[in-house]
């Protein structure tokens, strides 16, 4: 299966970049894993449900339905659903796909963007493996793809633009939400300057908070779950505020009787696809791919836009969409609107300054290793404890993440590091003293995916 173009992702960028691509009179192939586009962001349900408003429970729903039409309506694209890459492979004049899922096979290509997205960074705390503890993109996953309610107590905590947005959806959706808890004080915001009030998304910000007031849900800043327990599955939780590096303040600890629990930490980019084709990433351990104004990775004719690039919003991934989808069917051969890239370029730098603003805004602390104990399950895939990790750096002498992955087991499951790799690098940064010259070394790996060898 061969095309000017093709597209991994079909969410809030990858739908504007194979649209952009496909206007210029590129051929385009979009591949998603799931069955309908949207992305995490607009997740729709499934083909068979019926509701009266699809819509209710989405932000900028109108932009993003008018992109799924165009999906499917512009002759030039074809969709492929269901499906995922598990390995991709570069030569000088192409990019070589292998899929997994609902197709199978190879799809070829002179230009690649990948609108991969971001997964959303998790930190542990004792019990945070218990059934019933998820993350809030999961919860809005129930809410908005199956029309489920994840509990009927719930809290929700964290830090980053996600928490107010989802304990929104919750609410709206009837869910209880008891407490919306952000592990970040005011001063946080303060410190992150003006940038950060932009007026749309004061707009957008006063609406999640009007949904709380509503429901008479209490936003709580510079508090944290610290603590869950429960027989089988989560049925209290432990909240203490927290200082400004998220040590736990003395005396503060209170405990709460939940059924559900959604937590989020920000994201992190999924670059796995990205580095194993080579492309240059930020350092520290929560990587990004480095890219131009024109969306441009390092490794030539592959793009990328949205969340791989750093996470700043569904608004800015629309736009570095759109940018990367038309410098692609340029690099093909095609023409293109220069104006209209160059309009779009300036609107996604402006947008730009909002997201570093946030950014700023919702760092994650190390005092949120002050929280684990011995016990506390680090990687959930190898059930390797806090215990473990520590010995291995002050008795095995671990001080880069190939060491200590070697040691642990760290990183070598199911989600190949997805969840666990930030927090290794952090342990390990604070152990040491530095972040360690391999940190991004747990998103570097050939077989993106999951793959049966009946399949290789």
């Amino acid at each position: 299966m061969d095309a000017d173009v093709v597209v991994i992702g079909a969410g809030p960028a990858g739908v504007p970049a194979a649209v952009a691509a496909a206007r210029a009179g590129a051929t385009v192939i979009v591949i998603d894993a799931a069955d309908r586009p949207g992305g995490q962001y607009h997740r729709q349900l499934p083909h068979d449900f019926e509701v009266e408003d699809a819509g209710a429970l989405h932000h900028g729903w109108r932009d993003a339905t008018a992109g799924f039409d165009e999906l499917v309506a512009n002759d030039r694209i074809r969709h492929i659903a269901g499906t995922r890459v598990w390995l991709a492979e570069r030569s000088p004049d192409r990019v070589t796909l292998h899929t997994t899922g609902a197709h199978r096979g190879t799809v070829r290509a002179q230009a690649l963007i990948l609108a991969t997205g971001a997964a959303e960074r998790v930190l542990p705390f004792p019990g945070w493996d218990l059934p019933g503890v998820l993350t809030v993109g999961a919860a809005q996953a129930l809410v908005k793809g199956q029309g489920v309610r994840p509990g009927h107590r719930v809290v929700v905590a964290g830090t980053g633009p996600l928490l107010l947005a989802s304990a929104s959806t919750l609410v709206r959706a009837g869910t209880q939400v008891l407490e919306v808890l952000d592990a970040n004080g005011p001063g946080t915001w303060r410190a992150a300057g003006p940038r950060v009030l932009a007026p749309g998304k004061a707009v957008e910000a006063a609406g999640y908070l009007r949904d709380l007031a509503r429901s008479r849900t209490p936003y709580r800043p510079a508090q944290a779950i610290i603590a869950a327990t429960g027989d089988g599955r989560v049925e209290s939780v432990t909240i203490a505020a927290v200082d400004r590096d998220w040590h736990v303040v003395d005396g503060t600890q209170r405990h709460l009787d939940v059924d559900a629990v959604c937590v989020a930490y920000g994201f992190s980019p999924n670059v796995g696809i990205a580095a194993a084709l080579g492309c240059d990433l930020t350092p520290g351990g929560g990587p990004a791919v480095v890219v131009d104004r024109l969306q441009r990775t390092t490794v030539p004719r592959v793009f990328a836009a949205g969340e791989i690039t750093g996470v700043a919003g569904a608004d800015v991934a629309a736009l570095e969409g759109a940018v990367a989808g038309a410098a692609a069917a340029d690099a093909c051969g095609h023409d293109v609107d220069r104006a209209l890239v160059r309009r779009q370029v300036r609107r996604r730098e402006k947008a730009q300054r909002f997201a570093a603003a946030l950014q700023r805004a919702t760092p994650i602390r190390h005092g949120w290793q002050s929280w684990l104990t011995d016990d506390t399950v680090v990687c959930r895939c190898e059930e390797v404890e806090l215990a473990t990790v520590r010995s291995a750096i002050a008795e095995a002498g671990a001080r880069d993440v190939r060491s200590l992955k070697m040691t642990t087991r760290c990183g070598m499951g199911w989600c190949q590091a997805a969840i666990c790799g930030p927090n290794v690098v952090d342990l390990l940064t604070v152990a040491t003293g530095a972040i360690p010259d391999d940190a991004n070394r747990l998103a570097a790996r050939s077989i993106a995916e999951p793959v049966a060898l009946s399949e290789l």
